[in-house]
């Protein structure tokens, strides 16, 4: 009987083969069907708005769209019965297939034909070769249409139809220019798919088309025309143009944007344009033009900025495809809503109102205008998205498209939430989430403006354009719309963008076109998309049964008791399954009441009472209501069924007590209760430490029970001196443990104190004294010790699935719940090959559960106290359950380990479990926390157990590639340097290039470490031993010098001694560091200098002979003044002339020298000057706190800036100049570097003329940056 109430999905119950059934807990939702319009629209893959206009005009023109369908199989280079086959794959004959062809054919086709909302465009995406991240760039429709046009054509190459775009949309004009002197004309033919329009400083479409094509040019003074037939001699001319051609399809982009000279920003033009419905074309074309009437077929709109917008469009449906219904000019709704909102307005308190003038006294018509532009932003951002978007995300999008941040902005507005929660018209908001409220009309007209239209104006265009047919296409909602709506876009933010029209005298027999249509598109796409249809529908009534199941638990009375005269209980004492009819069923939301308890009483009885009970958190019942038929046709979603999803039968002739309580107002809470009285241990084997208490009753009831309950008998006298509080246990401070409530509390109910299941109450009189509220609970053994009635269900046995009913005190071990369940279902099978789990809660459900915890420590969900027993072993005190996902095994891998293992071990053992070598480290361990898989922390702490590293029960690791340093650790990438490269060879004073080398390994250091042992890790690596001749002190490391990187070439030294670590010098995992194995031990301190010394240029002065280095210690009071310079460089100049010159008797007093600094970037000199050393304590300006001459005597400052291996030059002789230093190199890259800035500012006038002409032409010269520019990847037919 019950299987013919539950449908497809359920009927376990019914007769002797009654089972239990299993709930679907979710399916995804099918798409959406086609609206009442039975047109489809088009899913935003992120911002592909641009491209869903364009393609759903393109659809309903059928001057392009019937042609494109007559293409075959053949014509594409199909395969024989293509279907669902890869486009990459050559056709017949090894042809390139017709990709973008094929796409958009199969995706008009899928407009007209799939019986689906949306469809998507991501095939037809992919075939124009973009790459996801092209789908979320804002682009323009016009540059789009011309890309789109330009890949058809080349598609079309050497087929029937390759002259379609040029047959549909191209046109041409004629250039005149007359010469004023000899008047002769010539003429230049221009060919055309398109005719942008100038709309600033323009009101309507008329007067833009008559500036272009009316309006001569007057070609003097600095503009006059070079005549061919003058000799070449400028000449004032006039100048004019005609239109030549006509094409059948008029396209007329808007240029809306244009350039500000005085901000130098663009900007959108939202003023006043007017364009018509009808228009002759006749006084702008030449004589030979016959067909010139033209009507208006599809209208592009875009709302936003500049930067940022959303685009969607009119389009009128010439073919009757679709089905239109006249929208209500003045809508009721509307009228009543505005009513609403008016007499909600009118009925405000009046201090309300003046409250709310005080709070925005400050707050002008621009404050409202900033927020309606605010308002208008996001919007625009919600447009471009397809459905909810979360609110961080559409905040940071906010941030992204505006300059000020909302924090600074926010102002009367409040947070970012609460001003999307102050919009509810617009914004639909939950917890995390936004989107748009869903429209019935376009979303750009706003109610007013609806009320506002001209009701004469409406029924006159009902009268005579009862033909027309317009549609609104915004992304995926397709609307019914008139004239009027267009009309509201001749000004506003969401303005015209795009005009299309179209021949008048190409109107069609409104007759057949709709099936013409259809019958035009190719047999293979029209059995693709049945066979899509059919399996939506299936999708669909799958998913409405899904929605509409119900899953109700049935029980027999004589499972419960009743206590205290009110309540039911469960008395099962032991573990019992449903008897047959009963347990847990799927049920029909849409069944009739009626026809539900007729079969219900033919299944248990006529004459059965039915109860609707509430499950408690204790796994008690209370009875809601009781189900009887009712006088109309009320279905069981609309009963209490539908929340509360538990029956009681009471067969005939057994009823249920009328003093048992019914109705959610009656529902017990279970309260705690500790006597405080001084002789409350005598009393404490006869109380009842927990109560069960009706939450509609007062505390003064409630403590006339329990007065009752200690003293036996009622004393009005007694009861005035008693006292209570709600106690908190935990708390150690014995006063702040209780907190009493006061007498006028006592009036008030349980529901009203918010005192919830489990709370502990405490009850004394004045007269006691309680040392330890907590001591006088351990006096009773049975506090907190509660009944619970649990739920278990077979997951072992697929052919035995009927639950299990037990009840036991919360206290009791998983392990004893098992057991019984086990003997229950009478399975075959070991204890330690099973494990419980939580069943309806999904945040759980792969969680095991110990068999040595307690019930209370279950986290029910929403008083759910189900369990399911499913295989697996049984896990002990210190056991884990981890899933192990990776891209060697399709499904996660289960491992039970010990948490005191270290991640070492647990590697070892998925190493071994997935058959991995044992050696492979390419791997590292992420736990799964959330969706966002990028901000997973890799686990890296090997030596610590699993405990240490934070892994839970049930926690879900992941492999990903790559290895990772141990926890404070980095790995090292060490390089060594060969040698120096100069380019050219002579030039041995620029910036070298290193000839480096990678060591095979990482080297592995703690992050706390110095740079020192680092080196000591280098000398060690490569074996390095002290020459003999250096003392025993001496370290290898000190021969080793260290330097950083970038672009792989050594940058800086790193200075040693040093007390600074890694972590401190923010040193990241795989860094990479160079060194140079010296013949010499070298300690620089942290404020040395290495400078490059070069010296002596050759005899023709072209480039110097000698390279040496100087180490110039400074001390950390020691200025870097110039005496100290040269008294080092003197002298290590003097020891290179006597050791590798081989000059005699060298001294460094009888040298002089000139010194100066090169600029490699520059190729310059600059002589150091010897006065830079000047005394440093000159008079100085009190006032300015100057000295009133520049001080240069730090050589570290400017202009010299001396760092490491700065390259000085040294030349014999005083007074030198700069033209002594230089080389041939120098002169010859100087002149490089002024060629480079030649031609840098050759580009830059360049981009000016080029933006000079944007303006001219209405728009900005902003050129895109190159990943942003638009691309369609189209395969060369040719040949």
């Amino acid at each position: 009987m019950i299987d013919n109430l539950s449908g497809d999905d359920g009927g376990g119950g019914g007769g002797e083969s009654s089972q239990q059934v299993t709930t679907i807990k979710s399916m995804e939702k099918p798409p959406t069907p086609r609206n009442e319009t039975n047109l489809c629209g088009l899913q935003n893959q992120g911002a592909t708005c641009y491209l869903n206009v364009l393609i759903q005009t393109l659809l309903y023109t059928p001057e392009f769209r019937e042609p494109l369908f007559r293409l075959t199989s053949k014509d594409l280079n199909l395969p024989a019965n293509y279907s669902e086959q890869n486009l990459s794959s050559p056709g017949a004959n090894n042809l390139k297939v017709r990709k973008i062809i094929v796409e958009l054919q199969r995706l008009f086709a899928e407009m007209l034909l799939l019986n689906q909302q949306a469809c998507s465009s991501i095939r037809l995406t992919d075939s124009f070769g973009w790459q996801s991240n092209e789908a979320i760039d804002h682009q323009d429709v016009h540059e789009l249409n011309r890309l789109l046009f330009d890949a058809v054509q080349k598609s079309l190459q050497g087929t029937k139809q390759s002259n379609l775009i040029r047959s549909c949309y191209e046109g041409s004009t004629i250039n005149y220019t007359q010469c004023k002197k000899c008047e002769k004309i010539f003429k230049r033919s221009e060919d055309y798919q398109d005719l942008p329009l100038v709309v600033q400083d323009t009101p309507n479409l008329s007067t833009s088309l008559a500036n272009i094509f009316t309006i001569s040019e007057q070609l003097i003074g600095d503009n006059q025309y070079r005549c061919s037939s003058c000799s070449n001699n400028l000449c004032d001319a006039e100048k004019w143009a005609k239109i030549s051609k006509l094409p059948p399809i008029l396209t007329l982009p808007l240029q809306r944007f244009v350039y500000d000279i005085k901000t130098g920003n663009r900007q959108k033009k939202t003023t006043r344009y007017e364009f018509p419905f009808e228009i002759d074309l006749q006084e702008f074309c030449e004589e030979s033009v016959a067909e010139t009437n033209y009507e208006l077929f599809a209208v592009v709109i875009h709302k936003g900025t500049c930067y940022s917008g959303h685009y969607y469009g009119y389009i009128k449906d010439i073919d009757n495809i679709g089905t239109w219904v006249r929208p209500p000019s003045k809508s009721t709704s509307v009228k009543s809503s505005s009513k609403s909102k008016s007499s909600n307005t009118s009925s405000t308190p009046s201090n309300t109102t003046n409250d709310q003038t005080t709070r925005n006294s400050n707050e002008s018509a621009e404050t409202k205008e900033e927020t309606m532009k605010k308002l208008d932003l996001v919007k625009t951002l919600l447009l471009s998205c397809d459905d909810w978007v979360t609110i961080d995300y559409l905040l940071k999008t906010y941030r992204e498209n505006t300059t000020t941040s909302w924090s600074r902005t926010r102002g009367a507005n409040g947070t970012f939430n609460k001003f999307l929660r102050n919009h509810p018209e617009v914004f639909e908001v939950d917890d995390k989430r936004v989107r748009l409220v869903q429209q019935t009309y376009p979303m750009d007209i706003d109610d007013n403006d609806i009320n506002e239209m001209d009701y004469e104006s409406s029924q006159n265009d009902l009268l005579e354009n009862h033909d027309e047919h317009w549609f609104c296409f915004d992304d995926s909602i397709v609307s019914c719309v008139t004239r009027e709506y267009i009309k509201k876009h001749y000004e506003q933010n969401d303005c015209a963008y795009m005009l299309f029209y179209r021949q008048k005298n190409r109107n069609r027999s409104k007759a057949n076109t709709s099936y013409e249509t259809l019958n035009l598109i190719p047999q293979w796409l029209r059995d693709e998309i049945t066979e899509k249809n059919k399996i939506l529908e299936e999708k669909r009534e799958n998913y409405e049964k899904f929605q509409n199941q119900l899953s109700v638990t049935v029980y027999p009375s004589d499972w419960f008791e009743i206590v205290d005269g009110c309540r039911l209980n469960l008395n099962n004492n032991n573990q019992l399954l449903f008897p047959d009819h009963y347990g847990e069923h799927i049920f029909d939301k849409r069944t009739k009441i009626n026809e539900f308890i007729s079969k219900l009483e033919d299944l248990y009885g006529t004459g059965s009472h039915f109860y609707i009970a509430k499950k408690l958190r204790s796994g008690q019942l209370h009875i809601i209501s009781e189900l009887t038929c009712p006088s109309n046709d009320k279905t069981l979603d609309k009963t209490d069924l539908s929340t509360y999803h538990n029956i009681i039968v009471y067969k005939n002739p057994s009823l249920l007590p009328d003093t048992v309580l019914q109705g959610e107002e009656f529902e017990p809470i279970m309260l705690n209760i500790v006597y405080g009285f001084p002789d409350a241990s005598r009393h404490a084997s006869r109380l009842q430490p927990t109560k069960h208490i009706s939450k509609n009753t007062t505390l003064l009831e409630l403590k006339e029970i329990l007065c009752y309950d200690y003293f036996q008998n009622d004393n009005p006298q007694r009861l005035k001196q008693i006292r209570m509080g709600k106690l908190n246990l935990e708390e150690k401070n014995n006063r702040k443990s209780r907190r009493e409530y006061k007498p006028d509390e006592e009036k008030q109910t349980l529901e009203q104190l918010h005192l919830q299941d489990g709370d502990t109450l405490g009850i004394d009189d004045k007269n006691s004294f309680v040392p330890n509220w907590k001591d006088a609970s351990s006096n009773n053994t049975n506090l907190g010790k509660n009944q619970l009635s649990l739920t278990i269900k077979n997951c072992l046995d697929t052919a035995y699935t009927k639950p299990m009913t037990y009840s036991c005190f919360n206290t009791t071990l998983i392990g004893e719940v098992k057991l019984m369940a086990i003997q229950a279902f009478g399975i075959l099978l070991e204890a330690d090959m099973c494990r419980l789990y939580v069943d309806d809660n999904p945040d759980l459900a792969h969680i095991p559960l110990y068999d040595h915890q307690s019930v209370d420590t279950i986290n029910f969900k929403d008083n759910n106290t189900n369990l399911c027993l499913k295989f697996g072993h049984a896990l002990k005190e210190n056991d884990l359950l981890l899933y192990i996902l990776s891209d060697r095994e399709p499904c996660s891998l289960e491992l039970v380990v010990d948490q005191n293992i270290t991640l070492t071990e647990l590697w070892l053992q998925i190493k071994h479990e997935l058959k991995m070598d044992y050696n492979d480290n390419e791997y590292h361990l992420c736990e799964v926390t959330s969706s966002l898989a990028d901000d997973e922390q890799p686990l890296n702490d090997f030596d610590q157990t699993l405990s240490a590293n934070s892994l839970t029960n049930g926690a879900q690791l992941t492999m990903r590639p790559g290895s990772v340093a141990p926890k404070n650790h980095v790995r090292l990438k060490i390089f060594r340097i060969l040698d120096k490269i100069y380019e050219p060879m002579e030039a041995i004073h620029i910036d070298p290039k290193y000839n480096t080398i990678e060591f095979g390994e990482y080297f592995e250091l703690p992050i706390i470490s110095p740079f020192n042992v680092l080196r000591e890790r280098i000398a060690q690596y490569i074996e390095f031993r002290v020459p003999s001749n250096y003392a025993r002190d001496v370290k290898p490391s000190e021969f080793i010098r260290l330097f950083d990187m970038e672009n792989n070439q050594p940058v800086s030294i790193i200075h040693e001694p040093i007390l600074t670590t890694l972590k401190q010098a923010k040193v990241q995992d795989l860094d990479s560091y160079a060194f140079e194995l010296l013949s010499y031990p070298e300690s620089l301190a942290k404020r040395d200098l290495l400078l490059n010394i070069v010296y002596n240029k050759d005899d023709d002065g072209n480039y110097f002979q000698h390279q040496f280095e100087v180490h110039w210690p400074l001390k950390e009071n020691i200025i870097a003044k110039y005496e100290y310079l040269e008294q080092h460089v003197l002298t290590r100049v003097a020891s290179y002339m006597t050791n590798n010159l081989h000059f005699q008797k060298v001294t460094k007093e009888k040298l002089k020298i000139t010194l100066a600094r090169y600029f490699p970037d520059r190729a310059e000199w600059i002589i150091i000057d010897p006065r830079s050393s000047s005394n440093t304590s000159q008079p100085t300006n009190k006032k300015n706190k100057t000295s009133n001459t520049p001080t240069k005597s730090n050589l570290k400052l400017e202009p010299y800036k001396l760092t490491d291996l700065t390259v000085i030059g040294v030349l014999e002789g005083e007074q030198l100049t700069v033209e002594d230093f230089d080389t041939k190199y120098d002169k010859k890259r100087r002149r490089e570097i002024q060629q480079e800035k030649e031609q840098n500012r050759l580009s830059r006038d360049k981009n000016r003329t080029d933006n000079d002409h944007n303006k001219k032409n209405g728009s900005s010269g902003r050129r895109k940056s190159p990943q942003n520019t638009m691309r369609i990847d189209v395969d060369d037919f040719d040949n």
